[in-house]
C-alpha cells in the first residue's frame, strides 16, 4: 500500500462521515460518528468527533500512522473565527500532517463538479446555494437561516404550509386537507394548538412538515401547489443570482440538487421548470461524486500545494 495517505470528512447535522484513502483515490477505510456540526459557543467538540473518528479509521491501518491530510467540511463554520477555531483544534489533537476546515457545502461543491465549474443547489432543513465560475470565482447565494433565509428549503415549506392552513379557517384560503393532515401528524386537536406547537419546536420539526405539504400537492390541492410553486420559485432564484454573479459562462450553466427536498420528484421538476425563468440556461446534471469525496480532493491538495 502507497505510505501517503488522505482523511476526508462530511460533518452535518445529523451525521459525520470519514473516508481515508491512499494517493490513487481508493477507499482504505470508512468510519460514521454523530453530528459533526459546529456549535461556535464550543467549536472543539467538532475536532474532537473528528479525532474519534480518525483513530476509529487508522486503527486498521496500523500503529502509530496519521493521514498525511486531512480536510473537514463542516456544517456551522459561519464565519473565519469558527473555521479557524476548528481548524487549531485539530492541529493540536494531530489528527493529521496537515489539516483544512471548509464549509459543508465547500465539499459538495468540489465533489459534484470535480473542481470544475457550476452551481450545487442545496435545500434540506434549510437552504443555500454554492457556486464556482470557469476562472475559480467561489460564490454563495443563500443561507441566511430560518428567521430571514432558507427559501425553498423543508421548513420553509412547512411553515408556509402552516400559515395556509390557518388562513384556511380563517377564510382566507380555500379550503385544504393540509390541516387535517397537520393536526394527525403532530397529535394535535385543533388548529389553536399549532402556534403554540410551532413557537417550542425546533427547526427540524417543522422542516418535517414540508413531506406533507408536497404530498397534498401531488395530490392536487391547490393552495398546498401555490405553496409549492412559489418556494420552487425561490429556490430557482438562487440559482439565476450566482449565474449572474458568476458570469460569463461558456454555454449552459451546470446545476447539481442537493438535499433531501430535492429528492422530491415534483418540487424537483418545478425547480427545474422555474430555472427557465432566470435568464440562464441552465442544465441539471447528478453530481460528480459527492461530499466527503470532495473533502478528500482538498486533502490531496494540502500536500501538494
Amino acid at each position: 500500500m502507497d505510505e501517503t495517505f488522505f482523511a476526508g470528512v462530511d460533518g452535518g447535522g445529523t451525521r459525520t462521515t470519514l473516508v481515508l484513502a491512499d494517493a490513487d483515490g481508493r477507499e482504505l477505510a470508512r468510519a460514521e460518528g454523530p453530528a459533526g456540526l459546529v456549535d461556535p459557543r464550543h467549536p472543539e467538540r467538532s475536532a474532537e468527533v473528528i479525532a474519534g473518528l480518525v483513530r476509529e479509521a487508522v486503527g486498521g491501518l496500523g500503529p502509530g500512522r496519521v493521514p498525511d491530510a486531512l480536510c473537514a467540511g463542516l456544517a456551522g463554520v459561519g464565519n473565519e473565527a469558527e473555521r479557524v477555531a476548528v481548524e487549531e483544534a485539530l492541529a493540536e489533537l494531530g489528527v493529521a500532517g496537515r489539516v483544512r476546515v471548509a464549509s459543508d457545502g465547500e465539499i459538495a461543491l468540489e465533489g459534484a463538479f470535480g473542481g470544475g465549474a457550476g452551481i450545487l443547489l442545496i435545500a434540506g432543513t434549510g437552504s443555500v446555494a454554492y457556486g464556482r465560475a470557469g476562472d475559480g470565482r467561489m460564490e454563495r447565494c443563500g443561507g441566511w437561516g430560518m428567521i430571514v433565509g432558507d427559501e425553498g428549503s423543508g421548513y420553509a415549506l412547512g411553515r408556509e404550509g402552516l400559515k395556509a392552513a390557518l388562513r384556511s379557517v380563517d377564510g382566507r384560503e380555500p379550503p385544504t386537507p393540509l390541516l387535517a393532515r397537520f393536526l394527525d401528524t403532530l397529535g394535535l386537536e385543533h388548529a389553536r394548538e399549532i402556534p403554540p406547537w410551532a413557537g417550542r419546536v425546533e427547526k427540524a420539526d417543522v422542516a418535517a412538515l414540508a413531506r406533507e405539504v408536497l404530498e397534498a400537492a401531488a395530490l392536487g390541492d391547490a393552495v398546498s401547489m401555490r405553496v409549492v410553486r412559489a418556494q420552487a420559485a425561490e429556490l430557482a432564484g438562487h440559482v439565476g443570482a450566482l449565474a449572474s454573479r458568476l458570469a460569463p459562462w461558456p454555454g449552459e450553466v451546470p446545476v447539481v440538487f442537493h438535499g433531501g427536498v430535492l429528492q422530491n420528484e415534483l418540487f424537483a421538476s418545478l425547480v427545474s421548470g422555474h430555472l427557465g425563468d432566470t435568464g440562464h440556461t441552465c442544465r441539471v446534471r447528478p453530481p460528480q461524486a459527492d461530499a466527503v469525496h470532495g473533502a478528500l480532493a482538498y486533502a490531496r491538495a494540502l500536500v501538494h500545494s
